[in-house]
This record gives C-alpha cells, structure tokens and sequence, in this order.
C-alpha cells in the first residue's frame, strides 16, 4: 500500500459483524483524517475526525458525517444519519491481519464476498476534479453527475495511464490485477453494469 502521508488501518463493524471492513485514516500535519472510499460512495473529501459536520456529495444525493459514541468508544460513520460502519479510532491493525477477513469474504455467504465490482476514485495532479470508477461507470470532471459508460475494460486501464495522475505511482499495475481477480471470480461483472447503465440512460459518449 502506497502513500505520500502515514496511513493508519483500522477494522470495521457493520451490522453487527466485526472485522468485516478497512477503514483508512491518513495523517496530515499531525492531524487524522478520514479518507476511506472503499465501499463505492461518495466520500469526496478528507475529514478530519474530530469533526461531526454533515457532508453533501457532489450532487446533493448522498449526506454522511464522522461522530464519535461515547459509549463504545467508536467512531460511527454516518449515512444521512443512521450508523453504517464504526471502527475504533485508537486501535491500529496491520494489513497482514485482513488476510482471514479476505478468506471468510470467499467462503462465508453471509460475510461476503467483497470483491464483486471495482470502485476507485482518484484526484488528479494540480486540478480541482476527480476521477472515479464504479464498474462500467467512470465519473470524471467536478461534478458526479458527469458520468459515461466504459466502452470495454481497457477503457477503464486507460484512465490510470494518463498524464495529469502519473503522481500516483503503480495504480496501473493495481488495476489490471483487480481487473484480471474479477474476471476470473465474477465473470460477468462488466457486462452486468454495462446492462444496468444502459438501462439509466447512461450512454458511452
């Protein structure tokens, strides 16, 4: 796992089922901040986890916030109020231990499985946009809203290939060995949100 700034990973409860989720704090000038994307919403920002402001993405659809509950002493990440997943903010894991969490994710029904569909957002060099991924649908531009359907997969190899996000050092090689893992576990898992985005309106220009 590659940074510029020093990560902190930290193990999830959602539902009631703990260790089932990463979270990733990043610290910046000594302060912790939130900045997970891993499960495909729009956290569009760095939080600071001392805060518990509401935060509106990009397109007004989606509002969450950090909070911190006092009685269990865990961070509660928040969508438009209701607790989606906690994590303890004091407790570090290392990236060793989600090796069990990733084996229960392929056997266990109920746990799993994670990797069914590819989500990424990246933020290019010395620009106010984002770039970001969720199967078939690449969003790109300053607004969410601004989304087209991939043609195929290589139209989503060659989003890591450009320019203006050559800062981010081996997300090429990343990205076509998560493509090459979904192929063989979820075969149809393009072809499927390529169905799904035509059925929104959604067209590849």
């Amino acid at each position: 796992m590659h940074s510029y700034f020093p990560l902190k990973l930290r193990s999830c409860e959602i539902n009631g089922r703990g260790d089932c989720h990463v979270a990733v704090l990043v610290q910046i000038k000594g302060l912790r901040y939130f900045v997970d994307v891993a499960n495909g919403k729009p956290y569009d920002r760095a939080v600071h986890i001392g805060t518990n402001s509401t935060i509106t993405s990009l397109n007004g659809s989606f509002h969450w916030n950090l909070r911190y509950n006092i009685d269990s002493g865990r961070m509660e990440l928040c969508h438009s109020g209701e607790t989606a997943v906690s994590f303890h903010p004091a407790k570090t894991v290392r990236y060793e231990s989600f090796r069990k969490m990733i084996l229960r994710s392929r056997s266990e029904k109920s746990f799993g499985p994670f990797l069914t569909g590819l989500r990424f957002c990246l933020y290019p060099k010395k620009t106010s946009k984002m770039i970001a991924v969720r199967d078939a649908c690449i969003y790109d531009g300053d607004s969410s809203c601004i989304k087209r359907r991939a043609v195929t997969r290589k139209d989503i190899l060659s989003i890591s290939m450009r320019e203006e996000l050559e800062h981010i050092v081996g997300f090429s090689a990343l990205l076509k060995d998560a493509i090459g893992v979904l192929d063989r576990e979820c075969p149809d898992w393009f072809e499927k949100s390529c169905a799904f985005l035509d059925s929104k309106g959604v067209t590849s220009k």
